[in-house]
């Protein structure tokens, strides 16, 4: 098993970095404009500007762990299981969903803003289990969750800008 996993780790390094300068680049996106941030409901900041950061840095700590040397898998299992089950709390926490039904959001975003990260969270979980039985299929499934995670974290970026570019206060 650590011949597979050690294969996997220039994309892990690509992925970790990727994940490291997106969140990095988050944080210059808000302080673009904190005021309509701060002016909007906390709840409503925790259920869709909050999240981007968690899908950024999720790749970034799967990546480390990943990364890390000699790790046995059945502890890596252990380790990425918490991770994806942190997510799933995570998202239960901020309910997203009922943000989305409130905010009153296209099917789009309730696929990149709801579906698509508790899927992403639930494969992490299965791949994590995997991987505590040395299977191969899980390093492959882990793999594939942190691109899905990343791409659902550029797309709501995305939208994060778009709306912070029409809802900037007027001088």
């Amino acid at each position: 098993m650590f011949e597979e996993l050690h294969a996997w780790h220039e994309f892990y390094v690509l992925v970790g970095t990727s994940a490291a300068a997106l969140t990095g680049i988050m944080f210059v996106v808000v302080s673009i404009s904190p005021e309509t941030i701060a002016a909007r409901p906390a709840a409503g900041v925790r259920a869709f500007v909050t999240p981007i950061i968690v899908f950024f840095t999720t790749p970034l700590v799967v990546s480390g762990l990943m990364l890390a040397p000699h790790v046995a898998p059945a502890w890596l299992g252990v380790l990425l299981a918490l991770v994806g089950f942190g997510g799933l709390v995570y998202l239960f926490w901020v309910r997203s969903h009922y943000h989305w039904r409130e905010s009153k959001l296209d099917q789009e975003d309730w696929i990149c803003y709801v579906a698509l990260p508790f899927v992403c969270y639930i494969v992490l979980f299965a791949a994590a289990v995997a991987i505590s039985f040395a299977s191969v299929v899980g390093v492959a499934a882990l793999a594939l969750t942190m691109v899905l995670l990343l791409v659902v974290g550029i797309h709501n970026a995305w939208d994060l800008v778009i709306w912070l570019s029409q809802n900037r206060p007027q001088k």
